[in-house]
């Protein structure tokens, strides 16, 4: 039942976050949290198909600052807070190379050479709250190992034209840093079963891949897309197809010609009716918005968008597009040069 919620919404890939409520003590205990790793990464494997991958993931929220996500290419044992008399890799008898981390600077160093990616959980709100932003100086902030932070629609506030721009304006506000960071789309549920509510909770993340790794070869594919911006975030009622500039699609760079100007195009399909689509550009200080009409649109819609921008001193750029429910759909930047 569990898969078939997620199988029948259409859904592909799931990456969990596990252990951050009542479990979470027993998970920071390093006599008990072993075999619970064990058991998540077995369960992973029993529930994954050649259509439908469940991946092992963790809301660690140790040592950094904050409330944060883990998500590594392979099953990974690791013991979130390292005893005294415990080193960094532990060989064990029975679970194989184990890690013990009790710092920063050793998360960061456990992500480096398990290829793993790191990001804020819900940021700038609840046990997030002043995360990403008090640590943006930090190596491990700076590290391609982490990716930014999740987006959801908080908050929900109907009387504005879109959600969740509290996590957008982050997206602003870290490529104005000079930080190529990108949003995720989450899903923060505790239960999925056929009695609960899923589909007014699921923010789907569009990756760009050429088809589902199976579980026993890994699925390094899926972090890469991640970490090359190489998909969209949607609530589901607008998607975006297609986005490029110059030819150039998010998370890849775009070296400008001496005019600034360059060509937009995007490919939007639609269930309601459309509000506007937004370009979104910032020069590393300030952030900048031009807002394209699209109120004439009918329901069950689909609309390609060409604009010739003048992105003369720009350093990205990113759209969004509304519809009249203020469902929406968001890029990830095309970094400027």
């Amino acid at each position: 039942e569990f898969v078939d919620v997620f199988k029948n919404a259409g859904i592909q890939i799931v990456h969990l976050a596990e252990f951050h409520n009542r479990l979470g003590p027993a998970r920071r205990d390093h006599r008990k949290t072993l075999p619970m790793l064990k058991a998540m990464h077995d369960e992973c494997a029993r529930l994954s198909d050649d259509e439908f991958l469940l991946l092992p993931g963790e809301e660690p929220n140790v040592h950094l600052g904050g409330h944060w996500i883990s998500f590594f290419p392979r099953p990974v044992m690791w013991v979130l807070k390292r005893a005294k008399d415990k080193p960094f890799i532990e060989e064990h008898p029975q679970y194989g190379r184990v890690y013990h981390v009790g710092s920063a600077d050793e998360v960061l160093k456990l992500f480096e050479m398990e290829k793993g990616l790191m990001w804020a959980a819900h940021p700038r709100i609840k046990s997030s709250t002043g995360y990403p932003d008090r640590y943006r100086e930090e190596t491990f902030f700076k590290s391609d190992h982490y990716l930014g932070g999740a987006w959801k629609a908080m908050p929900a506030d109907l009387s504005r034209s879109r959600l969740g721009w509290r996590v957008l304006d982050l997206l602003n506000d870290t490529a104005n840093w000079g930080a190529k960071k990108y949003i995720l789309g989450e899903v923060d549920i505790f239960e999925v079963d056929n009695t609960t509510e899923f589909y007014a909770h699921a923010n789907v993340n569009y990756l760009r891949l050429d088809s589902i790794p199976r579980y026993g070869d890994g699925w390094a594919p899926v972090l890469k897309a991640l970490r090359d911006g190489a998909f969209f975030v949607s609530t589901g009622e607008v998607l975006l197809p297609q986005f490029t500039v110059d030819g150039k699609a998010s998370g890849e760079t775009l070296k400008l010609s001496a005019s600034g100007q360059a060509k937009l195009e995007a490919g939007l399909k639609w269930t309601f009716p459309m509000a506007f689509a937004e370009v979104i550009t910032g020069d590393g200080e300030k952030v900048y918005r031009q807002q394209i009409d699209l109120s004439g649109t009918g329901p069950f819609g689909k609309q390609t968008l060409s604009e010739t921008l003048d992105l003369s001193g720009k350093r990205w750029v990113r759209i969004e597009a509304w519809d009249v429910a203020a469902n929406g759909v968001i890029s990830q930047p095309i970094w400027l040069e």
